[in-house]
């Protein structure tokens, strides 16, 4: 009997970027960063089929932009993709390229849960909102070396439409984690009766100002962590750093996830998935190079010629 496995290797090449591009579109609940290594894996898989094909920058470069375009609005798959670049311009074999950004991706979230996992370990509730891998992460890390009994608790948020926060709330009770888990709108009510010692978020984006795009709802849960002195520290790595000030726009994602039987035609949805949360509303910023109160300070080389052109 033949395996999908076996059905999926008898297609062509071209069939199989295809498929993957279209599940790498259709994913609406796995964070940023979990999307960036799915679209690594992709661009690994497209040069091991022909790295005869990618012998100039020129001839990576297209390929790349075919990539960025499965999910325009990530900063993240941008900037990794200028990882690709410059290994390429280090002399990197072609094929060895894309195992060496997952090796810089692993650092930079190796760092960055060394410096999370002890701001976590010292609270004894942490409420949070959608569901951030580098979250995920260091939760599981705190496991490592706590006991059930000494775990935080969590408030988690179910997150419409995708419900990522019930992913995260199931993953974060098999690890041992007590959860309170709410509906959205709930934020409010949450932040008054379970007084958590952080507002814990990722990030989508980190914009130049120090605003920070992520999932619907983070604007709400930080109004109401500012209200009631609680503080939002958004956890990311600087790879979700925009190198330019450009103009947020909310998108409108698929109708059928909010309502998709029995509506009447003359309803409209609005289904955004991002909005903009305001810097004064973040205490600060936990990066791989630490814990800072200001922007992170990132050295970026935005003057080459091939940034610019991934960022039009």
């Amino acid at each position: 009997m033949t395996s999908k496995h076996d059905m999926y290797l008898a297609l062509s090449n071209k069939t199989r970027r295809q498929i993957s591009i279209m599940n790498l579109k259709a994913d609406n609940i796995s964070g940023s960063e979990e999307i960036v290594r799915k679209a690594i894996h992709i661009v690994k898989q497209q040069i091991s089929y022909n790295p005869e094909k990618y012998t100039t920058i020129n001839d990576l470069f297209i390929m790349l932009r075919e990539i960025i375009k499965i999910k325009k609005e990530m900063v993240a798959l941008r900037n990794v993709l200028i990882y690709f670049i410059d290994f390429f311009q280090l002399g990197v074999k072609v094929e060895d390229i894309a195992d060496r950004v997952l090796e810089k991706l692993d650092n930079q979230r190796e760092s960055l849960s060394e410096k999370l996992v002890p701001v976590l370990s010292k609270c004894k509730t942490i409420m949070t909102y959608s569901r951030s891998s580098t979250f995920v992460y260091s939760l599981f890390k705190l496991t490592d070396f706590k006991t059930r009994e000494e775990l935080p608790e969590l408030v988690i948020f179910e997150s419409r439409p995708a419900l990522e926060g019930k992913k995260l709330a199931m993953e974060a009770s098999k690890a041992g984690f007590r959860v309170n888990y709410l509906v959205d709108a709930a934020v409010g009510l949450a932040m008054k009766t379970f007084k958590p010692d952080i507002v814990l978020i990722g990030a989508d984006a980190i914009f130049p100002n120090g605003n920070v795009a992520n999932k619907i709802g983070c604007h709400a849960l930080g109004m109401f962590a500012f209200q009631y002195q609680i503080p939002m520290y958004v956890a990311s790595s600087t790879l979700k750093l925009h190198m330019k000030t450009i103009p947020f726009a909310i998108q409108s994602y698929k109708s059928t996830e909010v309502w998709s039987k029995d509506k009447p035609e003359s309803v409209k949805i609005f289904n955004p998935y991002f909005e903009l949360i305001p810097a004064n509303l973040i205490h600060g910023f936990i990066t791989e190079f630490g814990i800072s109160n200001n922007i992170p300070d990132v050295k970026l080389e935005i003057e080459k010629e091939y940034i610019h052109k991934l960022y039009e």
